[in-house]
């Protein structure tokens, strides 16, 4: 059963367990992308979604409605940013916005 959580709080409990793996969002303007949040030991080290990534993925995040979110353990990133803020910064960002998301 899914259950709603703030979407910052998954994010820090992602992090203050350091884990490594990827969390996926669903859109739910019925998109065919995910949002895509990798974390490696606990540190956000990408982001994206569909043919935007990290940076400019963290700049329209608020314009989507998000909507069940899966955690992949394990998972590694595709490629690590170098130009992402730091992992306590986008929790503030998200924070600040109040979102929300759906988790098991």
């Amino acid at each position: 059963m899914a259950v709603l959580k703030a979407f910052a709080d998954v994010l820090q409990e992602l992090r203050t367990k350091k884990k490594t793996g990827a969390l996926y969002i669903l859109v739910a303007e019925a998109s065919e992308n995910l949002v895509r949040f990798y974390f490696k030991e606990g540190e956000i080290c990408s982001l994206s979604y569909g043919p935007i990534k990290d940076r400019e993925c963290l700049d329209i995040l608020d314009c989507y409605t998000l909507g069940k979110a899966v955690y992949f353990d394990g998972m590694k990133a595709p490629m690590e940013s170098a130009n992402l803020p730091k992992t306590d910064v986008i929790i503030a960002m998200v924070k600040r916005k109040g979102t929300q998301i759906q988790t098991d």
